[in-house]
């Protein structure tokens, strides 16, 4: 495998062939699951990411949005991740199946239903396990835990006619010297492939090229920071870019007075759907150590496990609420000694803070390595603040969308122009989860936390619930041209060799954090490339892309 940083290049010659079988957009979860699937076929395989090894101001730049709707995060750096590896570089590592009520159509739930069952993507989570370091990758976060943790199932359980339990495993990252580390997929980038992969970085995607009838890929076209512009043909073409850059790339391929490559039926870029995730209830420190030792974190063949509840899909269907799970956050203290701890052993201590830090909160650590090597519990860390915090998955609206600003970056793509709506279900799901969880702790003995004002009286969700970097829905999966963008195995419509990867296939996004279904998806789409025939590109392709 050869990683060519195209900022560094000069020419037009860089790239060892003329034309590649399969070109890859993005290194994230998406793309380098995909490229390292893919390693060792016999298929010659491109991939492209916008940014370097390192983090670039002026690459950060390229993820301007102009905002029309909902408020949304300001850095993007928080969000979205132009580097090698992409958004792994900011994810918070937590993995999670989505439910089987997820996948179905749900007349409550205005277009929601998934082309493919819970059946269908079963044997890509289990081989995601090994992408993401987890220590198994399906069937652990509901009552099977406790048998998979060698554990007793708690005597005292909420009715599972209104919850049930749910449990998130955190990815590791075993290569890194900190035990803890989220896997980084651009970090052991050039292990996983194999010589058939070639990585070029600095090398932002224009637009995805096509034959004159705009039936099926010829090429991608590409360019540097300094303005340089390049092509290469590819046989086919997969974007891996995100939620939002994913459409604005469909949006911004084609002359201008067309509607954008595969948008000729105007899906691209509708139903853009996040989580909506907050606090909606608050706990008392004191007395709350049961609380946490039951709803806490859990040390399961050296991974941790975060337990937490879910709207019963009975409850879903009775009150027709959205699907939502709730959790306790926490509200770290400013000298939490594991913070300390993680940054000494990274190498990058903040002196004296760090030391003093350790010093003073010394008993914490002592109890914490009991707790981890004895009761097999997660480090206990010192809080300023204990809540019940929710997220709720979002009703698909095609009026939700991303559209093309007539604002233009440095390289002279049109901004993406995000109007990201929200719903009142989405408010009154929150509203009874919380309910839910406050009666259900009280029966059990729990402390009963105090309501949000906005939950205890019934009001819209709070503007500061923003975007979690959780786009999706945007080039939804769909068996109807009209009502959706990509087939079930995730081709667009229309357009031969042009494939989708990422969140923004999901037709609705369920509860949990999308990252686990991200790279499971890119599993299943790599064996459906390497079953799909490799075909000479005719001549008419190598014209137009030369």
């Amino acid at each position: 495998m050869a990683i060519i940083d195209l900022q560094a290049a000069s020419g037009e010659t860089i790239l060892p062939l003329p034309r590649y079988d399969v070109c890859i957009v993005g290194s994230g979860p998406a793309g380098a699951t995909l490229a390292r699937e893919l390693s060792n076929a016999d298929l010659s395989v491109l991939l492209l990411e916008s940014g370097g090894r390192e983090r670039s101001a002026e690459i950060d730049a390229l993820n301007e949005i102009e905002n029309v709707g909902r408020p949304r995060a300001g850095d993007q750096w928080s969000v979205r991740n132009r580097i090698l590896g992409g958004s792994s570089h900011t994810w918070g590592g937590r993995c999670g199946p989505f439910d089987a009520i997820d996948f179905e159509h749900r007349d409550w739930v205005a277009h929601s239903g998934w082309p493919i069952s819970p059946g269908d993507i079963a044997p890509y989570m289990d081989r995601s396990a090994a992408h993401l370091g987890l220590a198994i990758g399906n069937g652990y976060s509901d009552q099977r835990f406790w048998s998979i943790a060698r554990r007793p199932a708690p005597q005292k359980d909420v009715d599972p006619s209104l919850l049930l339990p749910f449990f998130w495993q955190f990815s590791r990252d075993d290569a890194e010297s900190y035990p803890f580390e989220y896997m980084r997929f651009g970090r052991h980038i050039q292990k996983h492939l194999g010589s058939n992969v070639t990585v070029l970085t600095g090398a932002t995607v224009l637009q995805v090229l096509s034959n004159t009838s705009r039936s099926s890929v010829t090429g991608l076209e590409f360019a540097t920071l300094d303005g340089r512009r390049l092509k290469v043909a590819a046989a086919s073409i997969v974007l891996c870019a995100g939620g939002i850059e994913n459409a604005r790339l469909l949006l911004n391929s084609g002359p201008p007075d067309r509607p954008g490559l595969g948008n000729d039926r105007d899906q691209v870029g509708r139903y853009l759907m996040d989580h909506l995730r907050g606090p909606t209830a608050f706990f008392k420190l004191s007395g709350s150590a049961r609380l946490q030792r039951r709803f806490g974190r859990y040390n399961v063949q050296g991974r941790f496990f975060r337990a937490g509840l879910r709207l019963s899909p009975a409850v879903q269907r009775q009150e027709r609420l959205l699907n939502c799970a709730a959790w306790l956050g926490e509200v770290l203290a400013p000298d939490d000694p594991w913070d300390a701890l993680r940054r000494v052993a990274a190498r990058k201590p903040r002196l004296p803070q760090d030391v003093l830090s350790l010093l003073r909160n010394s008993p914490l650590l002592l109890r914490g390595a009991m707790d981890y090597f004895g009761a097999r519990n997660g480090m206990p860390r010192k809080l300023q603040q204990l809540t019940l915090d929710c997220m709720c998955e979002q009703m698909p609206d095609p009026d939700s969308r991303v559209t093309l600003s007539e604002r233009r970056d440095r390289l002279g793509m049109r901004l993406p122009k995000v109007d990201w709506r929200s719903h009142p279900d989405e408010a009154r799901t929150m509203h009874r989860m919380t309910g839910l969880i406050a009666d259900e702790f009280a029966r059990m003995g729990f402390p009963r936390p105090e309501l949000a004002e906005w939950v205890r009286d019934r009001a819209p969700l709070p503007p500061d619930f923003i975007d979690v970097a959780h786009p999706t829905g945007t080039t939804r999966m769909s068996t109807d041209p009209g009502k959706g963008v990509v087939d079930a195995n995730c081709e667009v419509h229309g357009v031969e060799g042009l494939f989708v990867s990422g969140s923004s296939v999901f037709p609705t996004a369920g509860h949990c954090n999308p990252t686990q279904m991200i790279v499971a998806m890119a599993i299943r789409l790599a064996d459906h490339l390497k079953g799909r025939q490799s075909l000479e590109l005719p001549l008419e392709v190598m014209a137009d892309v030369g």
